[in-house]
């Protein structure tokens, strides 16, 4: 990776060059543009986007299908310039999470107004599609229809994801290049305020008592809080030196038992928050003999 990244900054042709073939893997083309904004500001950032969107906008006017998942697909590399652009002028990944949240959002809510026969063409496609796998497994249970805010918040909470996760790759290859070691420093030591962490919480509570199909929005709240007990339990198993076997556990769990773990960590990213609970662990380290 770090051969990559060197590659993308030894010029403006290189760094397109690798947006637009990237487009065929996942997180190396919105990376590359975080890399290059974060590095040379947004300017160059926008030409590199540019680069990087043209599969997707010929894909937009020759594609016959619905072209909302393409347009989803540009708007998370805008996303990426704007995430990135927070994180370079603010030096804060709590902004940086918070604005990924703002900004999937009301975007998801523009394509909802925007795309509004997309957005329809794309629910009667997947409640086809659920009806046929329902009827080829001879299920008498009503197979699920998603409706409108179910799909809005999922394209909601993948742009916000998706933009974060691709920052994080953009900001470890800067660290390789210029700074080693420092984006683990600095994910470790990511917390929320207090009061951030308190609205949060109450945002995800509040959302999953709304009747079923805004359980998507009420999990783009939680992002912020998960990615903070992220933070925690990396630097924990570094404190301790416990081996990073645990992290490989952790992320398996997060990955086979997704919810129980997300809830946990969510958990624990707020605990930190309200307890400081690395300043804790470091005073009870220090009174051992």
């Amino acid at each position: 990776m770090q051969a990559l990244a060197e590659f993308i900054m030894r010029g403006r042709t290189q760094a397109c060059a690798v947006a637009l073939l990237g487009s065929f893997f996942p997180f190396i083309s919105p990376a590359t543009i975080g890399l290059v904004t974060l590095r040379k500001g947004s300017v160059e950032g926008l030409l590199v986007l540019l680069w990087a969107a043209l599969p997707l906008i010929a894909s937009y006017h020759l594609s016959e299908g619905p072209a909302l998942l393409t347009l989803v697909s540009i708007a998370s590399l805008i996303m990426m310039l704007v995430s990135a652009n927070v994180l370079r002028l603010s030096a804060s990944w709590q902004s940086t999470m918070l604005v990924s949240m703002l900004v999937g959002g009301l975007t998801a809510l523009g394509f909802g107004w925007l795309f509004s026969t997309d957005v329809n063409l794309l629910i009667d496609n997947i409640s086809d599609m659920l009806a046929q796998v329902a009827a080829e497994q001879q299920s008498e249970q009503e197979p699920f229809i998603p409706g409108r805010e179910f799909i809005l918040g999922l394209v909601a909470l993948i742009l916000a994801v998706s933009a974060i996760v691709s920052l994080f790759v953009a900001r470890w290859w800067q660290a390789l290049l210029y700074n080693p070691g420092g984006f683990g420093e600095e994910f470790r030591s990511f917390r929320l305020q207090p009061s951030v962490a308190g609205l949060l919480l109450l945002a995800v509570i509040g959302g999953l008592r709304l009747p079923n199909g805004y359980e998507f929005w009420a999990e783009l709240m939680a992002v912020p809080l998960l990615f903070a007990g992220l933070a925690v339990a990396h630097h924990t198993v570094k404190f301790l030196q416990a081996g990073k076997q645990w992290l490989v556990f952790m992320y398996i769990g997060l990955m086979v038992f997704g919810p129980s773990v997300g809830v946990l960590l969510v958990g624990l990213g707020f605990a930190d928050s309200i307890l400081n609970l690395r300043s804790r662990l470091a005073a009870v380290k220090d009174r051992q003999p």
